[in-house]
């Protein structure tokens, strides 16, 4: 009963006369139970509501999302995609978004990654499953152990069995004792499969027939005892050495060449007597032997002499008497022999000198020089020594038959030091050097008096001490060109100052100073001239690389002969001395102003370096040719101060550097003179230069 029925309750019958009234009447609510509550919609309407959002979820999931398609090495692998991933087809259709992936399947190795889903297109991967390796069986003909190699590794295996071989084609190689290698191209077709390789193996071996006259000798190859002769014995292919012996006989090694499955019957081998032993000892030890002319070692000995024939034997050690033997010995006999060297002497004379200098002869004092000693026939160590002095040391073998003679020349310890200096070296690009060694007092510049001085000839007192290797000659176009290979001197009013021989010229002073650390970097010496991007800006005195002559030290190599200084480089007087340098003769009157009518050397601009006599010091062009860039820097004293300058270098500071001697292009006597002094520092093609080096 619902809540709006009700049940009409009759109290009594209405008269008649009230019947035309109507009367409301009471009425119950029909009861209620309490658990019950009222429902907005039915069951029915529930569940097409549901319907409907299921089919909306769905049409929206399938506007949204994307197709996943893997296409897989094999077809027909297993595709597992982690998130909600609908298969569908040959793919699975999923939201957009990251994902989780594992294809596997029978045989191959499981792959797993991870793919980005996007919005904008559906995803399509190939994924190309390896194979699982595959085992692989080796069966033999005959049936051996073997060892297996695949593509020239050997793998592991058990009774011919190996285990994961990678799938693909390989080479396999089956190796056994005795047998040759068989070697055959497999497919592994991998799939954790078992495969089964069949190897006929060949042998490896040839018989070879070995006999020996007398016969009954032990066979042994390697140390293995094959037998005894006559025997015909199996040997592995390849040189083999094989041992015959026979007690009391020599034992006999022959090498033979065996190929395999070629069989060979060997020549009888004979066997010769067996050596006989023979130890020998001298008194003193450690004597030389020879035995038939051959050197066999030293006292003590054993010696294997052959038997049944006489040997000479010869025993020698320095200081003692030669001693000869002769003797034979049996087959396998062992006998020993004692032999008693005599002490031979000689006698030396050794003098000194300064005299009085002690004598050491083997490390002991043996006396003062001017004695004679008498000493054994064998090589001594000779010292003299005397205080202020350094040892002389000479080793010398006295002659029983001859007095020999030793002359100690002691040297100071400078006399010492200078003689290990060599007196003449050759730099890198292939110039001589001299060593220079003054110790001199001498004035540099000329006399006002002087006729032809120019007024920066100021006269300078100059102590020139340090020793230092100078150019014999100017640097020449060849030496120069392997620095800077494509220098050109150029030329003269069309002639030639290129060639080889030639000084180089048209080099700037800069130009001359990097050449000289190029050759300092070159033959290891520490350079001289700083640079900063190509330009020199300073120099380190204590350097010992090349460089160019110090103005003094070219002043006195120029200039000093016997304490004197001479003014021309023929001498002190005009006129010019025949052949005395190139200058600017009647040859070159074409090319300069001014030339020497009466005076010819037969070039008409430079000439070869070395060309004319060199000066006192043994040095080439010092006057002529050209002229010669200087290490100082450029300036003009007072003259006024006297001081003396210890082995000067040139001032701090300066535009310009000197130039010294005159060239191919001088014949007045202001140029010709060895005081004259010019300066510059850009190329000229009559200014070359020489290099000069400091000895430490």
């Amino acid at each position: 009963m619902t809540a709006k029925e009700a049940v009409a309750v009759r109290e009594r019958e209405p008269s008649s006369e009230d019947a035309s009234i109507i009367q409301p009447i009471g009425f119950t609510p029909a009861p209620i139970s309490s658990g019950s509550k009222k429902l907005l919609l039915s069951p029915k309407s529930i569940g097409i509501v549901a319907c409907l959002l299921i089919g909306a979820l769905m049409l929206i999931y399938l506007l949204v999302a994307r197709s996943l398609i893997f296409e897989t090495q094999p077809a027909d692998a297993r595709v597992s995609v982690s998130g909600m991933a609908l298969p569908l087809g040959d793919g699975h259709l999923v939201l957009p978004g990251h994902y989780s992936y594992t294809i596997s399947a029978t045989g191959y190795i499981s792959q797993s990654g991870e793919v980005e889903v996007s919005s904008d297109s559906n995803s399509r991967h190939a994924v190309k499953l390896e194979r699982l390796p595959g085992h692989l069986q080796v069966v033999t003909n005959p049936a051996v152990p073997v060892r297996i190699l695949v593509n020239g590794t050997e793998i592991e295996s058990q009774q011919g069995l190996a285990k994961s071989i990678p799938a693909g084609r390989v080479r396999i190689t089956v190796l056994t004792d005795r047998y040759l290698p068989f070697s055959k191209e497999v497919e592994i077709e991998g799939l954790d499969n078992t495969q089964t390789l069949e190897a006929s193996l060949r042998p490896a071996w040839a018989n070879v027939n070995i006999t020996s006259n007398p016969p009954g000798a032990t066979v042994s190859v390697e140390g293995e005892v094959l037998g005894t002769t006559p025997l015909t014995a199996e040997l592995i292919q390849g040189d083999r050495v094989v041992n015959i012996s026979l007690p009391e006989y020599k034992t006999a090694e022959i090498q033979i060449p065996v190929t395999a499955g070629v069989d060979q019957k060997l020549d009888t081998v004979e066997l010769g007597a067996a050596d006989g032993l023979l130890r020998v000892v001298s008194i003193p030890e450690g004597a030389s032997v020879t035995v038939d002319g051959e050197f066999r070692g030293q006292t003590p000995i054993d010696l294997d002499l052959a038997s049944n024939s006489r040997h000479e034997l010869r025993f020698f050690k320095d200081g003692f008497g030669t001693v000869e033997r002769s003797i034979d010995v049996r087959a396998g006999e062992q006998r020993e022999m004692t032999v008693n060297l005599v002490a031979v002497f000689g006698k030396v004379s050794i003098s000194s000198s300064p005299e009085d200098a002690q004598v050491f002869i083997d490390g002991k004092l043996a006396g003062i020089a001017g004695q004679t000693f008498t000493l054994p026939t064998r090589s001594h160590e000779i010292v003299v020594r005397k205080p202020g002095y350094e040892d002389y040391r000479t080793t010398i073998v006295p002659s029983a038959k001859l007095q020999q003679t030793v002359r100690a020349v002691l040297l100071t310890g400078e006399q010492a030091r200078w003689s290990g200096v060599p007196a003449e070296i050759e730099h890198g690009a292939g110039g001589k050097m001299l060593l220079m060694r003054p110790n001199a007092q001498f004035t540099m510049g000329s006399s006002r008096r002087e006729q032809g001085r120019r007024a920066n000839e100021v006269l300078r007192q100059i102590s020139l001490t340090r020793p230092f290797y100078i150019g014999t000659t100017e640097v020449t176009n060849r030496e120069f060109r392997r620095y800077q290979r494509m220098h050109s001197s150029s030329h003269a009013n069309g002639v030639s100052l290129d060639n080889d021989q030639l000084p180089v010229v048209n080099v700037s002073w800069n130009d001359a100073a990097l050449f000289c650390n190029w050759l300092s970097a070159r033959d290891g010496f520490k350079e001289v001239y700083r640079t900063e991007r190509g330009r020199v800006i300073g120099f380190d005195a204590s350097a010992n690389g090349y460089r160019l002559p110090t103005e003094a030290e070219w002043a006195w190599a120029a200039r000093y002969d016997s304490g004197n200084m001479r003014k021309f480089p023929w001498g002190n007087k005009l006129p010019v001395g025949k052949n005395s340098g190139n200058y600017a003769d009647s040859s070159a009157a074409n090319i300069v102003p001014a030339v020497l009518r009466t005076y010819s050397d037969r070039y008409a601009a430079t000439a070869p370096v070395a060309s004319f006599s060199p000066n006192t010091m043994g040095l080439y062009d010092l006057g002529g040719n050209v002229s010669e860039w200087i290490h100082d820097l450029y300036t003009i004293g007072t003259g006024l101060s006297m001081k003396r300058e210890e082995n000067p270098v040139g001032p701090a500071e300066g535009d310009y550097h000197v130039i010294r001697g005159s060239s191919w292009r001088h014949a007045g006597l202001t140029e010709l003179r060895l005081s004259y002094r010019d300066y510059g520092a850009e190329p000229r093609n009559d200014v070359g230069f020489r290099v000069a080096r400091w000895v430490n």
